[in-house]
């Protein structure tokens, strides 16, 4: 399975923010007009690394969260108060008409660049597949300075990237996924019985299902790693990616008895067959000198990790950033971690969290733990809970409007103790 980026500014069914500042800069009379520039003016910045700008716009990295919760929260409050984007899009109009004015309401709704730039945008948006009638529909009924508020919402805090395209390779069983998918999706009473039953008549996609609900102890209330492997064994001779990954899995973290020989022959079967995690596995025996000659290799489990996040695997980001805080290079570190956290990996988010707090940027730790602690349940990590238990609610810090609360103090330590265990 080949997997890539689709680009997202220069495709016209995209509605995103790179189109967005492609055509501020197409429309603009200012030949000058630099991407950063207009970065900046919408996120009331002063300055941002020009490849990180690069990487959001053409789509191969999600937006940083300070970005997107900088546009959530004025996009909150100008339901109450129209006049919040105001700042923002005249300087949009400064730079679409090379000038430097103060605009008001009908100035605005008014100009012709604008105007130009959002029948633009309308275009890109009739034809953006992920955007329903309906917000077109509402757009078109809106002024032009509505309008653009709702276009760059869309773009920061609702469209999703990185998007990838793949060429998928796998042979597919129909009559066996027909079979599975008819338990799948008409879900009865005797929904997991149903599915061992058909697992073990050896249905190839039962199988990898039953094996993840031995591993997550969904059958019998606790992991049964053992019955997890039986399972996905059985799956990965059939050629089930997921299942040729675990197998390997298993075997590498101690879940199961260590077999070299089948850990090394199933990881690289997932591996043809195109898995981000496999690769990023592969990173993982590098590191640790579980290969055929037992050598160690950071070189190459660098490589291994960055396939693996340019395949959109967040996990890889994680192991690429602690590669580089163990050799002393924070900075380096936290460009990958910060990477992973925008991909809302819950780890990260805490990682960056504890980075801006240790930096005395308070608002931006505290965005980043509670990001963290909106994550999945079983993907969130109890230590942002910890985090913002002891160093807001416990201590509370007036510069953030959060004062002491015994309340929210006793909640998070709880559900860090829950989530230790």
């Amino acid at each position: 399975m080949k997997k890539s980026y689709v680009r997202m500014n220069g495709n016209d069914n995209c509605l995103s923010l790179g189109n967005i500042i492609d055509l501020i800069k197409k429309v603009s009379n200012n030949s000058s007009a630099s991407q950063t520039e207009i970065f900046c003016t919408l996120f009331n910045i002063n300055d941002v690394n020009a490849t990180t700008i690069s990487n959001y716009c053409i789509g191969i990295r999600a937006i940083g969260l300070e970005y997107r919760d900088y546009i959530e929260k004025l996009y909150i409050k100008y339901s109450n108060d129209n006049n919040v984007f105001m700042n923002t899009i005249s300087s949009i109009l400064n730079i679409l008409n090379n000038n430097v004015s103060r605009y008001d309401f009908d100035d605005i709704n008014s100009d012709n660049k604008l105007n130009i730039l959002i029948e633009e945008l309308f275009k890109i948006a009739k034809k953006d597949k992920n955007i329903n009638q309906n917000f077109i529909s509402n757009i078109n009924n809106k002024n032009n300075y509505d309008s653009f508020i709702e276009f760059l919402y869309y773009a920061v805090c609702e469209n999703k990237q990185p998007i990838y395209k793949q060429d998928i390779s796998i042979e597919i069983d129909k009559k066996e996924l027909e079979k599975y998918l008819k338990i799948k999706l008409y879900f009865g009473q005797t929904y997991y019985s149903s599915l061992i039953e058909l697992a073990k008549k050896g249905n190839s996609y039962a199988q990898c299902e039953v094996g993840s609900l031995y591993f997550s102890g969904d059958i019998n209330g606790y992991p049964e790693y053992d019955k997890s492997y039986e399972y996905y064994y059985a799956s990965a001779k059939k050629n089930q990616p997921k299942a040729c990954w675990m197998v390997a899995n298993l075997m590498i973290t101690n879940k199961v008895q260590y077999n070299f020989d089948i850990m090394w022959e199933y990881l690289n079967k997932s591996i043809s067959f195109g898995s981000a995690a496999g690769y990023n596995t592969l990173g993982i025996c590098y590191l640790n000198g579980k290969t055929p000659d037992n050598n160690i290799s950071i070189d190459k489990a660098i490589k291994y990790f960055k396939i693996s996040g340019e395949m959109g695997y967040s996990y890889a980001f994680n192991n690429l950033g602690k590669i580089y805080e163990n050799s002393g290079d924070i900075d380096k570190a936290i460009q990958y971690y910060k990477i992973s956290a925008d991909m809302c990996e819950s780890w990260a988010l805490n990682k960056v969290g504890e980075y801006y707090r240790k930096n005395g940027n308070l608002e931006l730790a505290f965005i980043y733990y509670n990001k963290a602690i909106e994550c999945p349940i079983k993907e969130r990590n109890p230590y942002a809970y910890y985090n913002l238990a002891t160093y807001y609610y416990k201590n509370g810090f007036n510069q953030l409007n959060i004062d002491k609360s015994n309340e929210k103090y006793e909640e998070y330590m709880s559900m860090f103790e829950k989530l230790k265990k």
